[in-house]
């Protein structure tokens, strides 16, 4: 009847010194966990290097039905690790019990390569045997951490192209300039050398700060809030624009390192000046679309062709013969580093547009 225990297995559990039962259900609970494991679990033979078993996840990585899996050799999967795998994870298995190793590029059915990491532990020897002769072996695909590690790699070079550029193409000509306003001095007590005296230093404190968030790892600092229209106005009276002008349409307050986001508004305002001329006219003013918020800055000029926009954001991409390609570039890298991101338009009155987006919806 439902719910009666089988007195005959139970006396027989007795007799033999065994939970039977308990031995089902905790086979039964293996069991599901081989099937239902996200990572692809097998069991293999060492000797002869192919699959006792394998669950559904192995075959769905490989892309191989269950009963093609088992006849593949497993040296088939992974040819071109064969001799790295025998040496350092099947090793692993027969002097410590368990190996693992976090760098195997598989080979499914179809001959694409899959980034894996495989752990493995040792099954207990067969009677008569001193060593193992199976182990169970689990193996996870690692593409996406593939994937990001390579994107930190990339900003990191991009780091290191940034610091090169701020310790060797910058700070020689600030020392150039420095020379010769000390020479200046010797022969004038100008109130103009003060002034650029001070750019310099401010220049050179920059760069220092740069360098130091360059070594950390970073390209910005602490955060903290900005207003968009005296940063701008601050901006613009370091530049020489005497025949430009710079009108700040409206305001907004942003979370963002004051130096970084002065040094953005910088390289957009030079290169209006460097592309349309010392006439220029560059507008300021906060995003109103209902999908953005954010602010842009926009010239008069001739604009920038739709098929040279992502090119001008990128390292080296220069239009003009005395130009470095770094200015839009590094733009770029700050606005990225803030979490933002940044289009290229046209302005209403054709020139370039450059929209910085601080929230999508």
């Amino acid at each position: 009847m439902p719910g009666e225990i089988d007195t005959d297995t139970e006396k027989n559990s007795e007799s033999t010194g065994c939970d039977c039962v308990g031995h089902t259900v905790i086979e039964d609970r293996y069991q599901k966990i081989f099937e239902h494991n996200n990572d692809g679990v097998m069991i293999v033979d060492l000797a002869e290097e192919s699959f006792f078993d394998v669950n559904p996840a192995a075959c769905e990585l490989l892309g191989y039905t269950r009963e093609e899996l088992l006849s593949v050799d497993a040296k088939d999967i992974h040819p071109e690790d064969v001799e790295r795998v025998r040496k350092e994870f099947i090793t692993q298995i027969y002097e410590e019990g368990a190996g693992f190793t976090d760098d195997l590029t598989c080979i499914t059915k179809d001959g694409t390569e899959i980034p894996t990491e495989i752990s493995g532990a040792a099954l207990d020897p067969s009677k008569g045997e001193d060593t193992p002769t199976e182990m169970i072996a689990m193996l996870r695909d690692v593409s996406k951490r593939v994937e990001n590690r390579e994107k930190l790699e990339q900003k990191v070079e991009r780091l290191d192209r940034f610091a090169h550029v701020v310790s060797h193409d910058l700070r020689n000509p600030l020392a150039v300039i420095d020379g010769h306003v000390q020479l200046a001095r010797e022969a004038s007590d100008s109130e103009h050398l003060a002034t650029i005296d001070e750019m310099a230093d401010r220049m050179d404190q920059m760069l220092s700060n740069l360098l130091e968030l360059t070594r950390q790892g970073k390209v910005i600092g602490d955060k903290e809030p900005v207003t968009l229209e005296t940063l701008a106005l601050d901006t613009w009276a370091g530049l020489q624009t005497e025949q430009a002008i710079l009108e700040v349409e409206s305001s907004v307050t942003v979370d963002a390192d004051p130096e970084r986001l002065q040094e953005l508004l910088e390289n957009l305002f030079e290169n209006a000046i460097s592309h349309v001329g010392p006439t220029v006219a560059i507008t300021v003013g906060v995003l109103d679309e209902d999908d953005k918020v954010g602010f842009y800055v926009e010239d008069d000029g001739e604009g920038i062709r739709e098929d040279d926009r992502e090119a001008v954001l990128e390292w080296g991409h220069t239009s003009t013969s005395d130009g470095t390609g770094f200015g839009l570039a590094i733009v770029n890298e700050i606005v990225e580093a803030h979490g933002w991101s940044i289009s290229i338009t046209d302005a209403e009155t054709g020139g370039a547009r450059f929209e910085i987006s601080i929230h999508q919806y």
